[in-house]
């Protein structure tokens, strides 16, 4: 397996893998991009060709092309192997037979499955015409891998029996359940969906009734298994996730038959959840790949209140929320099925949350004080949310007009909203910009970010290999300003974060052309904070030796002012 791994790396590049899911920008030899770890305005993930690894220095994720795709993809790393594989065209060779763990054996066993079931729908004439009722093409049946589970109560278990697996496996995989009696189907007279994993492994199914009364659930979904987390797992995204990245949306439905039909109609940035509500890790995955969703829920008061629910969440994520509004009270499915143009024009005409919620209070027709309790408990904080002040603005603006009240009194309110978007410090992760400002480095201040970048320089400088003189120059200069013991100090308390650090001088000093004057204004910046520091030491001791009467020791320290004092003036004006 090792020589396999190793061949991809030789095959691909991290900046071919990346790329292909984040857009890159040059940064002297490197690349960098908005992290799609964590949520960032300014760029602070890099990639190293040289290396061919990845690092962010916002949120600390790092690794190589494996490391991105298993966790970009939430895959495992046979998971991720798969993917590079296919992408370099590398077989993937087994050394020892060995290696087929328990997990990549379940994989196998859902692929028989849907094989199995697949196979039992194209004998059921009835399930089949349903299907075509509905709106669904043979095209789609065989795209999206539909399937049948007949009403027996062993079909699947006797099959997978002969097949090799055993009672244990099946369990686990949420195919059969036991009772008293033995072990029996847990999929009887459905139409079997199946949920793939983003890399297309059936990882789960979702099944609908068909054929019998409706006292069982009309949806089936699979059990929490090894492989399925239903809170992680959107339906539709393997097939989906390359339209969602290209047009930099998605849109959200929550059945199967929504999600399929949607496709079917050509918006194949269509997703869906499986048997549970949106979640924040579902918004995290789509988060990775967009910063807009549509959300295309049930018309009814729970897909209101669903829709609403789902948009308070994403929008704390930085994620754009639009609703579509679906006429005539119908789901996505229906509307698809009886007229694919209402669904386009749904899609099309779909408005930002805001819009929407403050359209449905007034739709109430409610009376003044109500209105203002529902715009103040329901709108305002969404729009307290936005980071655009422009946007807030514009909201603000369209509220008082719509309530007839002067835009400071929205203005007002919206003080006391309760912000969706607020994060606490220590959610928000280093990046340049912030570093810029002095908020980064570890020392949360603008020398510490200095120091940082200078113990970088030495610490790349030597791991080139090239002139010690070099090396020996920057801990010279930066020594004078100081001195010897502090210098120590900082490169010990550095050397931890060694492999970081030779990543960032890399990523800011990249080639040789600029390193002199990025190496100069450091040192100038570092010199500048050195000398306002001491310069108030020397204030706050003056100040004391005064206090004690200590004229001596004030006049001593009077013209260690004066002389500082100087050498800030000089500083400033050496800008």
């Amino acid at each position: 397996m090792s020589r396999t791994v190793d061949t991809i790396k030789e095959k691909l590049s991290i900046v071919d893998v990346v790329g292909s899911y984040l857009k890159l920008e040059k940064a002297g030899q490197n690349f960098k991009a908005k992290c799609p770890f964590h949520n960032e305005k300014t760029p602070s993930f890099f990639l190293s060709p040289v290396r061919n690894t990845f690092y962010c220095f916002g949120c600390g994720e790092k690794g190589d092309i494996f490391t991105f795709v298993e966790k970009f993809e939430g895959l495992d790393f046979m998971g991720a192997l798969k993917v590079l594989a296919e992408r370099a065209g590398v077989p993937i060779i087994r050394e020892e037979k060995g290696e087929r763990d328990s997990r990549d054996r379940l994989f196998r066993e859902m692929e028989e499955a849907t094989l199995f079931f697949e196979s039992k729908l194209q004998g059921n004439t009835e399930a089949f015409e349903y299907l075509g009722k509905r709106g669904v093409t043979k095209e789609t049946i065989s795209n999206w891998r539909i399937g049948f589970a007949s009403d027996s109560w062993r079909d699947l278990f006797d099959h997978m029996k002969k097949k090799g697996w055993g009672e244990g496996e099946l369990e686990a995989a949420g195919l059969i359940k036991k009772s008293d009696k033995g072990y029996y189907d847990r999929f009887r007279s459905r139409i079997m969906f199946p949920i793939a994993d983003t890399s297309g492994r059936v990882i789960a199914f979702s099944g609908r009734i068909f054929g019998k009364d409706d006292s069982d659930a009309k949806y089936l979904n699979s059990p929490e298994t090894p492989l399925f987390n239903k809170s992680e797992t959107l339906y539709g995204l393997d097939k989906a996730k390359l339209s969602i990245r290209k047009n930099n949306f998605c849109i959200l439905v929550e059945g199967q038959m929504d999600l399929i039909l949607s496709h079917q109609a050509g918006f194949t940035n269509t997703v869906a959840v499986s048997g549970t509500a949106l979640t924040r890790s579902h918004l995290t995955i789509l988060r990775k790949i967009c910063n807009r969703a549509i959300l295309a829920f049930d018309s009814d008061s729970a897909g209101f209140r669903a829709a609403v629910k789902s948009a308070e969440i994403a929008l704390r994520m930085g994620i754009e929320v639009k609703i579509a509004d679906l006429p005539g009270g119908k789901d996505p499915a229906d509307l698809v099925k009886d007229n694919p143009e209402d669904w386009k024009k749904a899609i099309a005409h779909s408005r930002h949350i805001i819009d929407f919620l403050l359209e449905s209070l007034f739709k109430e027709k409610p009376s003044a004080r109500k209105l203002a309790e529902g715009v103040s408990r329901t709108v305002l904080p969404f729009v307290s949310s936005l980071e655009s002040k422009i946007e807030q603005s514009q909201f603000v603006a369209k509220i008082a007009e719509r309530m007839s009240v002067h835009h400071d009194a929205i203005w007002e309110e919206l003080k006391k909203a309760r912000s969706f978007g607020d994060l606490p410090d220590n959610q928000k992760g280093f990046t340049p910009d912030r570093a810029e400002k002095g908020e980064g480095g570890d020392k949360k201040t603008h020398r510490g970010y200095i120091e940082r970048r200078l113990t970088s320089l030495v610490f790349w400088q030597e791991h080139l290999g090239g002139d010690p003189m070099i090396v020996e120059n920057i801990r010279k200069r930066v020594r004078e300003i100081i001195g010897e013991e502090q210098l120590e100090n900082l490169v010990a308390e550095l050397a931890p974060f060694k492999n970081e650090l030779l990543f960032e001088a890399e990523a800011y000093f990249g080639g040789a052309e600029g390193f002199e004057h990025e190496l100069a204004d450091l040192l100038k910046n570092l010199n500048r904070d050195h000398v306002k520091e001491e310069f108030g030491k020397a204030m706050r001791e003056l100040q004391e030796a005064e206090k004690m009467k200590d004229t001596v020791r004030a006049m001593e320290l009077l013209k260690r002012c004066q002389e500082l004092s100087k050498q800030m003036n000089e500083l400033s004006v050496a800008k």
